[in-house]
């Protein structure tokens, strides 16, 4: 299945897109930060038999235009629910992943009777101290005009997905970290600074965690699924994290077995 392109202008500038699958629910796909939607690029045309799958770029990574400052959470979610709304996407299912799967969260508390599932992998659900933690940790390498804090975004990647990741997933992820360079920790920022509680708090549809058994945060998704009423879990074994990208067929039939398909 071939996945198209797209771009949707919003009063805040032009928001990039991949999609794939012309019938079925429309599923919003929210990558991780600082990635893009080519994360979904191997899942998308498995979804996209069932779904009408769309994958955004948030702003300021990717190709989707960047925020002239920094922005909060809030502000995300906003901005994308723009996008949806001028693409004339009424009902949808969200799935994201990381700093998309707390912008799935903001948007599903926003509107409420838009979104009819969530599916999350890595839902930063985090107390005070967890984020200010994390928020400590971020470190983006200096500017080095001899090249070496590219060889640094490379070993980031690296050191973070660990040695048995594929050539091409740390190609992809070092070059869409140094394409949104310096604001590549933006989204992050807007994530640690903060509290997802009071909109998980109001999650009333379906719920579905699914993530890899490696990833940095799959306990506390076990944790977080327990504060959403009737949540699924879902875990594949041996994988380190990067689900979509990493086992495409696991991620996409956890969510083709969970979000209904109308006869």
């Amino acid at each position: 299945m071939i996945i198209e392109r797209g771009y949707v202008e919003t009063p805040w500038g032009q928001v990039h897109y991949r999609s794939a699958g012309a019938h079925g629910p429309w599923l919003a796909l929210f990558h991780e930060s600082p990635l893009s939607s080519r994360e979904f690029e191997r899942a998308l045309p498995l979804l996209g038999r069932h779904f009408r799958a769309i994958a955004f770029d948030t702003p300021g990574y990717g190709e989707s235009d960047a925020p002239a400052e920094r922005i909060s959470l809030h502000e995300y979610a906003r901005r994308l629910m723009a996008a949806l709304a001028v693409l004339e996407i009424g009902r949808f299912a969200a799935a994201g992943v990381h700093t998309g799967a707390a912008i799935a969260a903001e948007i599903a508390a926003a509107a409420p009777s838009q979104v009819s599932h969530l599916a999350f992998s890595g839902l930063p659900l985090l107390d005070a101290e967890q984020r200010r933690a994390f928020a400590a940790r971020l470190a983006l390498p200096a500017f080095d005009r001899g090249g070496a804090h590219l060889v640094q975004a490379w070993q980031g990647r690296l050191k973070s997905w660990g040695e048995d990741a594929p050539d091409d997933l740390l190609q992809w992820g070092t070059l869409d970290l140094l394409k949104a360079y310096p604001r590549s920790l933006w989204a992050l920022e807007a994530v640690f600074a903060h509290d997802l509680g009071p909109a998980v708090a109001q999650i009333r549809c379906p719920t579905l965690f699914v993530n890899a058994e490696g990833d940095s945060l799959a306990a506390i998704d076990n944790r977080a699924a327990a504060h959403v009423p009737g949540a699924r879990l879902e875990i594949a074994g041996g994988i380190r994290g990067q689900l979509a990208w990493r086992a495409p067929e696991f991620y996409a039939d956890a969510l083709v077995r969970f979000i209904p398909s109308p006869v």
